[in-house]
């Protein structure tokens, strides 16, 4: 356990109501599944590097994880900034989507830091100093949890049923499909989403068909195991006790269109 157990984490997101099998009420319920990933993945790297010594395999492991929790954020961003974003600002209006992309903007300097850091230890540059390291991801969650509440309040159904029509949603949505699809690692990117998931409010995602599900918990889980050994859940979702204070509630409104 911990030799710190006052190590300060960060809550998950309130996860909004809705209907799943509604194209438009989804929306801000899957964008909060997925900020939640993010807010774990972060709150994992901050406790576990203090259960890690520099120089052994489980550190090595540690540092994989990491990068891999980075990399999932940058994806998940790269998909908002080319595929939802433009297209978003064509239905809701010029400029609708400003406070959103300024979001973007002001977590990349502190991304990139943290990302410096994170290579300089992994190529042995420089030595793990669990404050610094701890400070860097600090610096980085305080200035991007608030832009993660910002686009969950973006997405709300009542936003968008007057501008957005679900046959264009639709479509878009198989274009992000695709584009997932054709840049997923069945042995990196899908493990991230199960240890780092939610099997109270999340149980639903991600949508994968069965025999890709059980291929990426079970025969593929295998060859990083270690590195998925520092997620804040199990392979199954569910959270681990040292986490268990930080995990989402359920939104305290309808939040759905009648």
């Amino acid at each position: 356990m911990s030799s710190e157990p006052t190590v300060k984490l960060f809550h998950c997101l309130p996860v909004p109501t809705g209907d799943l099998n509604h194209l438009l009420e989804m929306q801000p319920v899957r964008m909060a599944i997925l900020h939640n990933i993010i807010l774990r993945g972060f709150n994992s790297m901050i406790y576990y590097s203090g259960e890690v010594t520099a120089g052994t395999k489980k550190y090595t492991s540690f540092l994989n994880y990491c990068n891999e929790v980075i990399n999932f954020v940058h994806h998940h961003h790269s998909i908002e900034e080319t595929l939802f974003f433009p297209w978003l600002e064509t239905k809701l209006g010029e400029g609708a989507m400003g406070s959103n992309i300024e979001g973007h903007d002001r977590f990349r300097a502190p991304l990139a830091a943290f990302e410096e850091h994170l290579a300089n230890l992994r190529s042995g540059k420089a030595t793990l100093d669990v404050d610094a390291f701890r400070k860097s991801l600090y610096d980085l969650v305080e200035v991007l949890r608030p832009h993660l509440e910002e686009e969950i309040e973006t997405l709300r159904p009542e936003k968008l049923k007057d501008h957005v029509p679900i046959d264009e949603l639709r479509v878009k949505e198989k274009e992000a499909e695709t584009q997932i699809r054709k840049e997923t690692s069945l042995i990196k990117d899908i493990q991230i989403l199960f240890v780092n998931g939610d099997s109270v409010n999340g149980a639903w995602f991600p949508p994968l068909p069965p025999p890709i599900t059980f291929l990426a918990k079970y025969p593929l889980w295998l060859i990083h195991s270690d590195w998925w050994a520092f997620g804040c859940c199990d392979k199954h979702k569910r959270v681990k006790p040292q986490f268990a204070a930080y995990e989402p509630s359920l939104e305290n409104k309808e939040g759905t269109l009648g």
